[in-house]
């Protein structure tokens, strides 16, 4: 791992539970000596991305930079909007833009329907990367190698041993998901809520996120389940062709 990473790696220190870190925690957490813990600090205040407390450091301004920049210039947000609108006037139900980095799913944008029940992950948050439509019907559509990657690195973890699935069981089910287009799931993150995603893609037809519509399963049930999967893999695939269009 080179030192460009090693120092980003320190930005996903912060968490709800750990708004400020130190030298402590980096070489704690991460193994890091505390020199290069230190000068990691002082080359992310410099820039903007931490700023200095009295405990330690908290993420800083730049930070809000670049989300402002992000919000107005990013494709997926640029011109998935009025897709995300559109289908939430359509059916009252909640809809997400999602996007995939590294080994997570984030939600970048959600716009609430007529239901006051949980999504699953607000905004800037990742979602369950086995239990939820959103990651799943993304996971579907990476390299076999990455798939197999992710598998591996969370084999043990409570999230993949709830589903009790064998590798050649997980990869049949997402192999399932890309024969459809879409992935559905009912009452995984949630009870009571169903879901249902579908991918977006880049010119290279690699996958960058998903698109999903959310909500009560009793509100799901008073659409046809075929008209909902349908809206959902037509905005997504509208979101994809305006992508590779720029």
């Amino acid at each position: 791992m080179n030192s460009l990473r090693r120092m980003l790696d320190v930005l996903g220190l912060f968490r709800s539970d750990q708004s400020v870190i130190d030298i402590d925690i980096i070489s704690r957490e991460l193994g890091y000596t505390p020199a290069s813990a230190y000068r990691y600090l002082r080359e992310l205040g410099a820039v903007g991305l931490l700023v200095r407390l009295p405990r330690g450091y908290a993420l800083g301004p730049r930070i809000i930079a670049l989300e402002h920049q992000m919000t107005a210039y990013d494709p997926m947000l640029q011109w998935g909007r009025d897709l995300v609108a559109d289908l939430v006037a359509q059916t009252g139900l909640d809809a997400l833009i999602s996007e995939f980095h590294g080994h997570s799913v984030i939600n970048v944008l959600l716009q609430r329907g007529h239901d006051a029940g949980p999504v699953g992950g607000g905004r800037g948050l990742p979602m369950d990367l086995f239990h939820s439509a959103t990651s799943r019907v993304v996971l579907a559509y990476l390299l076999p190698r990455q798939i197999r990657r992710i598998y591996d690195q969370h084999a043990e973890s409570a999230q993949l041993q709830h589903l009790g699935l064998a590798w050649k069981d997980y990869s049949r089910s997402l192999l399932d998901i890309r024969k459809k287009g879409y992935c559905l799931s009912r009452g995984e993150l949630h009870p009571d809520r169903t879901g249902v995603a579908a991918p977006v893609f880049d010119e290279k037809r690699r996958v960058l996120g998903s698109i999903t519509l959310v909500g009560r399963s009793e509100r799901f049930q008073a659409f046809q389940e075929t008209f909902l999967c349908d809206l959902v893999v037509r905005a997504a695939a509208r979101l994809t062709d305006r992508i590779v269009a720029q």
